[in-house]
């Protein structure tokens, strides 16, 4: 390589350097503003006044985390278990090796169709990167929707089974009327409960598989609070009814969150969408404007592996912006 071209690149990552620590600079100073501010967004949510319904609802919430039953008797899933977790939240019927191969299959065919027909192997892996986004937007729309809807149903057989105890059912039959009553998706499940127990399995293993395997917490605290009933003791409907209060104060409290955090989830999509769409728009409209940084030989395709870098931090810090803990 010339001495030309070794110059040009220390330059450029010298510029480089000097425009990561000014970003990080700014992102401390953010940081800063940003735990000042975090108290006064706690407060909004009503999180720390003094032993308050909600507080004590997102006490019990992490204590049920932290330190439940089931979660000392249960170790990590697997990638293998995870995957099938997602498949079963955003309601795809084929079975998970039909789903990968599916998915494998439609990027390779993005890549070969672009290749053929734009024969530049950058523009390919563009177009295959657009392909996986718009899949995987789609598959998150999906599993929000059907999260959504898995709450409302949860609500509604609470009170289905709230009222089956007092009416003199076991609780095992109150499960057996919600599977009849409450359709897909948590129909099913408590009906895989039913059926376990008509071939003789526990109870709480039952509820300890679904609890494990489910990305729900509502539906993990409720697997918890059956389970710890059992060892304890108490009356099932009381605690159907108090479930169903915590789980609207949760649902309450998650809205309200998403209102905050939508604006951040907005400017994020726009900002990584934007230099992306605008690289070829720019390619298309002059491809001789573009070429310096496809060319092999220079440092064009090291200012697109930085920018493609800068988009991913971009995207994840923006990512833990959104997030509020409680």
């Amino acid at each position: 390589m010339p001495t030309t071209d070794w110059i040009n690149i220390i330059i450029a990552i010298a510029v480089f350097g000097l425009v990561f620590a000014i970003w990080c600079i700014c992102v401390l100073l953010w940081l800063g503003q940003y735990l000042a501010r975090l108290k006064t967004v706690q407060k909004k949510l009503g999180i720390v006044r003094q032993e308050s319904e909600e507080s004590k609802t997102i006490r019990l919430w992490r204590e049920v985390q932290d330190s439940s039953t089931l979660g000392k008797r249960g170790e990590k899933l697997s990638f293998k278990e995870r995957l099938e977790s997602y498949r079963q939240a955003i309601g795809w019927q084929a079975p998970l090796q039909m789903v990968i191969l599916g998915f494998v299959g439609l990027l390779v065919f993005a890549f070969v169709i672009t290749f053929v027909l734009s024969n530049n192997i950058l523009i390919s892996l563009g177009v295959t990167a657009a392909v996986l986004v718009v899949v995987t937007s789609y598959a998150k729309r999906r599993l929000l929707k059907n999260d959504l809807l898995f709450e409302r149903q949860l609500l509604d057989a609470l009170g289905i089974a709230s009222r089956a105890l007092r009416a003199g059912h076991p609780l095992v039959g109150a499960f057996q009327l919600v599977a009849e009553e409450i359709p897909e998706p948590l129909g099913g499940i408590f009906f895989r409960i039913c059926k376990e127990q008509e071939m003789g399995l526990d109870l709480r293993d039952s509820l300890y598989k679904v609890a494990r395997l489910s990305r729900n917490e509502e539906l993990k605290l409720l697997a918890t609070s059956v389970v710890i009933q059992f060892q304890s003791g108490g009356n099932f409907a009381d605690l159907m009814d108090t479930l169903s209060s915590i789980i609207r104060e949760r649902i309450r409290l998650n809205k309200r969150i998403r209102v905050i955090t939508a604006q951040t989830q907005f400017s994020k999509k726009i900002l990584i969408a934007l230099p992306i769409m605008l690289f070829f728009l720019l390619y298309i409209i002059n491809p001789g404007y573009m070429q310096p940084l496809l060319d092999k030989e220079g440092i064009g395709r090291y200012l697109l592996g930085i920018s493609a870098v800068s988009v991913i931090a971009g995207a994840w810090l923006m990512n833990k912006m959104s997030v509020i803990r409680f």
